[in-house]
């Protein structure tokens, strides 16, 4: 029997992705951060089966404790995925315990998390146990991203960018993380204001698929690699009136092409219209640094930086924290990445 734990945590992109092809490879590349209390907490315990080594493995999932075997059919899904590189996985029984610090349907990717943990516990004991070599980040991130496409960029902290850029810079495979950070960008904050924690219209797998087909995806794709490189030369240089710039333009036009899908949808609602126009107001009149983004929900995330933090608080919250379901906001900022729990 052989266990391990890991806590990985979710991710915002700020240069989002929509649209992929077969095999989780995404049809532009996408650029995010790393969270830090928004994360899962799994431990995998490995044990010896009685069934034989040519089967796949089998599993007991518990989620905050309770028996969840309706996750099965996903995970397993994910271990057929990766049995070539982690052989010794078949026959085995997984025993999967583990746990988010959010809610579900609440704007914060748990996939990501959660595929991100469960890749960094299974590549962990692959390396310590089963061949005895280095953890390997890069394929612990390639495993991630066959389970859920944005859970690649979760086995890094700060930024990431997953999928080609018109520069010719990073990997379809396998998540990266981008090295030229200017200090401005090194400590930045990311309130999620739940304004509707129902379940979506549309899933965000039928809303990838619709992208097939749709008249503005080949512009969309290449404004995305070019996106990528502009947000990279931003990250550089430390402008936040770019990056704002950049962000919003990028939440926006996600939505936009859910909007002309066939058929379209809507994810946002009339309060995440009421939050963006009280934020632009809001910065408008003080002129910091602060602007939001969207992933395929209706939650916003508030995004800021250390020098905005008080007015943010003080002033901006209560024009705001009135429009969110019981006044939930969640608060978290950039962080490190995934780490190996004691």
């Amino acid at each position: 029997m052989y266990t391990t734990r890991w806590i990985a945590p979710s991710n915002i992109a700020i240069v989002k992705y929509w649209g992929k092809f077969d095999h989780q490879i995404p049809a532009n590349p996408s650029l995010s951060f790393t969270l830090t209390h928004s994360h899962t907490d799994t431990k995998l315990t490995v044990i010896e089966s009685k069934t034989t080594q040519n089967d796949d493995p089998t599993l007991e999932v518990f989620y905050d404790g309770i028996s969840k075997p309706e996750f099965q059919p996903k995970i397993l899904k994910f271990l057929q995925a990766i049995l070539n590189e982690y052989p010794w996985l078949k026959g085995k029984l997984l025993k999967i315990e583990t746990k988010n610090t959010f809610p579900h349907s609440s704007g914060i990717a748990s996939s990501a998390s959660g595929m991100a943990a469960l890749a960094c516990c299974i590549e962990d004991l692959h390396a310590t146990y089963f061949v005895g070599q280095p953890f390997r980040w890069h394929k612990a991130s390639e495993s991630a991203r066959l389970g859920s496409g944005s859970a690649c960029r979760s086995v890094y902290g700060g930024f990431v960018q997953w999928g080609h850029s018109s520069d010719g810079e990073g990997s379809d495979f396998f998540a990266t993380p981008v090295q030229e950070v200017h200090p401005n960008f090194k400590t930045i904050y990311d309130y999620i204001l739940i304004l509707d924690s129902g379940e979506k219209s549309v899933s965000s797998t039928v809303g990838h698929s619709l992208m097939k087909n749709h008249p503005y995806a080949s512009h969309r794709f290449k404004q995305g690699k070019e996106n990528t490189v502009k947000l990279k030369a931003i990250l550089k240089t430390g402008d936040w009136s770019r990056f704002i710039e950049l962000m919003e333009s990028e939440a926006l036009t996600l939505h936009a092409m859910m909007m002309t899908s066939t058929p379209p949808f809507i994810l946002m609602k009339p309060k995440t219209l009421e939050a963006i126009q009280k934020i632009w107001q809001f910065r408008q009149t003080t002129n910091l640094p602060i602007g939001f983004t969207l992933d395929a929900g209706a939650n916003l995330h508030l995004i800021f930086t250390a020098d905005a933090l008080e007015a943010v608080e003080q002033k901006l919250l209560p024009e705001v924290q009135y429009l969110c379901e019981q006044n939930t906001i969640i608060k978290d900022l950039i962080g490190r990445g995934p780490f190996k729990a004691d």
